[in-house]
């Protein structure tokens, strides 16, 4: 009985973990934990392959849902005005792949850290994979933990340009946007300011 149970979970277990791999793309913005802000920017690691690399089928880069709301591969520009990233700075508490405090998965998403090797994350991990790639949902730590980035034009000499170093992607973040006035905060406004004109004819 033991066994027929412990089967039946494998089996499912089995499922779950297909279903991640041939899930597609997510069609929906990006949780606000799988990616970082600096210097007035959101930032997201997307893929453990460079943006450059056309060659990988599936598991290439796929921006055409996220770049409705801002998503573009960073550039070098950027990269420098925030004075550069390393892995480290993916890692925090609350990151959607528990790397830290559970088993190393986005359960919602199946994004998960792969090639853990020399410094280790010491905390859960923001990984947008998912978001950007039908098939590649993992990031490759140790990387992303010497730098070996790939911008929409530059390539770090670090590892393996234009093949499988990890590609950031940017936006300018969504709290230094100055929101539109709602039409009825203008209808309002514009009630005031004929109330007190007709009030200052009165007087």
């Amino acid at each position: 009985m033991k066994n027929k149970f412990l089967k039946g979970l494998v089996a499912s277990f089995a499922l779950v973990v297909s279903g991640f791999a041939n899930a597609g793309l997510i069609l929906s913005e990006v949780d606000e934990n799988a990616y970082i802000q600096r210097a007035g920017y959101d930032i997201a690691w997307i893929s453990p392959w460079s943006a450059n690399n056309t060659n990988i089928g599936d598991y290439q880069i796929d921006l055409s849902y996220q770049s409705q709301f801002g998503w573009m591969i960073m550039t070098k520009a950027i990269y420098d005005e925030i004075g550069g990233l390393t892995a480290a700075d993916f890692a925090f508490s609350g990151a959607n792949v528990d790397y830290f405090t559970g088993n190393n998965l986005d359960e919602a998403t199946g994004a998960t850290v792969a090639a853990l090797s020399g410094i280790l994350p010491t905390n859960d991990v923001a990984v947008a994979t998912p978001w950007f790639s039908k098939e590649a949902y993992w990031v490759d730590w140790s990387q992303g933990a010497i730098g070996a980035w790939s911008l929409a034009d530059w390539e770090s000499p670090l590892s393996c340009p234009n093949s499988c170093n990890e590609t950031l992607a940017v936006r300018v973040s969504r709290v230094n946007e100055v929101p539109e006035p709602s039409t009825l905060a203008v209808f309002a406004l514009g009630l005031m300011g004929l109330a007190s004109r007709k009030f200052k004819k009165q007087a």
